[in-house]
């Protein structure tokens, strides 16, 4: 699997597996600050994900994950990706804490990589449902 350093125009190109209400909207989400880092990971010239930490304070980060249609067939190296990701950004940002907000059709890939539920988020996406508030610390 390659990364590169994630660039904004790198969703346009990825056929997404997260349902949005529009790509202008996930762009400015997303969208990393000169203290955020992002990688966009790539295989047989197709962008499995792309994924980045936002730093939200000092020693806490908010990771986001942008998947596409086929991160299910490359599993494994996925969270292998991530994992190394959360790791080496932990260190380099100084993270205690990083957390993120998921929907239940990704709460297994999250507990895989060691993340728990920490809260629920009543009605916080653009049609109304619900999110988990996950949490692993470093």
């Amino acid at each position: 699997m390659i990364n590169k350093k994630f660039n904004i125009a790198h969703i346009d190109l990825i056929n997404t597996k997260i349902d949005y209400p529009s790509l202008d909207i996930l762009k400015e989400e997303v969208y990393p600050l000169d203290c955020d880092e992002a990688k966009t990971y790539i295989i047989d010239d197709k962008i499995i994900f792309a994924c980045g930490i936002k730093w939200i304070r000092q020693g806490v980060g908010h990771c986001w994950v942008i998947p596409s249609i086929y991160v299910d067939n490359y599993a494994k190296s996925f969270y292998i990706e991530i994992n190394k990701l959360l790791n080496e950004y932990s260190k380099k940002m100084n993270l205690h804490r990083i957390q993120t907000t998921i929907t239940d059709d990704f709460v297994n890939w999250i507990e895989k990589l060691g993340f728990h539920r920490e809260s629920v988020l009543e009605k916080i996406t653009f049609d109304k449902k619900d999110e988990y508030m996950y949490v692993k610390f470093f």
